[in-house]
């Protein structure tokens, strides 16, 4: 089976028979529309309430630590943030839901600027069986808005940077089992308050030139998420429905996708 091939604009689903870009095209909005409503939509609200500057200021720290224990870390996370996030403690919140394997996950929103422009979502994570447990921050995600001429509270766009930290991913962190995409699905369900158009991951840092992951592997992730680059949203698109056949991409759609696309952005449509 050949991979996607964009010069051709035909791929072959696993039901059998060829499709033209329009009929690729058409298929792709329909697996968007559902991994909005699986991903997104259904998944369980959390009610994010006040947290009392003391204990923001604790869950901060805890933060920084992590984060400086963290590998590749270096040079990678401006410590700026950590500085913004401390003038912000008044906007902190947080909220607790339980994931799907039956452990405990806390979100911890801080702003990192005013008028909640930009923020960050630190992710904890907490085994309800043992009652000493005091969690272990596992990732963030960072956001910022791109408010356009979107009314007050709203954006056009939601910019993210999703980070789970290298020691647990991929089912390392076996006390309290849970997948990445599983807390992502929390952020991203946490950032629709702002209802934006669209959802955006940056091209270069989160895909092409991550300091902690492999590029391919990465790409795969957003593509399976529904992401796709602009400048190449037909390669994306034949590479989402393989991916939603449980077929693998080839490595000559994904060399295509991260080396020809000059787009700045990768985009979840939310519309």
């Amino acid at each position: 089976m050949s991979e996607p091939d964009e010069s051709r604009g035909v791929f072959r689903r696993k039901a059998g028979g060829f499709l033209g870009k329009d009929g690729a095209a058409r298929l792709a909005a329909r697996e968007r529309e559902r991994i909005r409503e699986r991903d997104i939509r259904e998944t369980a609200r959390i009610e994010m309430l006040p947290l009392a500057g003391e204990r923001a200021g604790e869950e901060l720290s805890r933060f920084a630590d992590a984060v400086r224990r963290a590998p590749n870390m270096a040079g990678y996370f401006d410590p700026q943030h950590i500085v913004n996030m401390r003038s912000q403690l008044d906007g902190a919140r947080h909220g607790f839901t339980t994931l799907h394997r039956g452990g405990i996950l806390e979100v911890v929103e801080i702003p990192c600027l005013p008028d909640d422009v930009m923020g960050f979502q630190i992710f904890t994570v907490y085994d309800p069986r043992d009652d000493k447990d005091r969690g272990r921050v596992i990732g963030y995600t960072v956001y910022s808005l791109e408010k356009g001429s979107a009314p007050f509270g709203r954006a056009e766009a939601v910019r993210i940077a999703f980070d789970i930290f290298p020691e647990f991913r991929e089912g390392r962190y076996r006390k309290v089992p849970f997948t990445n995409h599983e807390i992502y699905n929390v952020s991203r369900r946490l950032l629709c308050r702002f209802r934006p158009e669209r959802f955006l991951v940056d091209a270069k840092t989160q895909i092409r030139q991550t300091r902690t992951g492999d590029p391919r592997k990465r790409a795969i992730y957003y593509l399976k998420r529904g992401y796709y680059p602009p400048d190449r949203k037909p390669l994306a698109d034949a590479c989402l429905l393989r991916l939603a056949d449980n077929r693998p991409v080839g490595q000559r759609a994904l060399a295509h996708l991260l080396e020809e696309s000059d787009a700045t952005f990768w985009i979840f449509p939310m519309r």
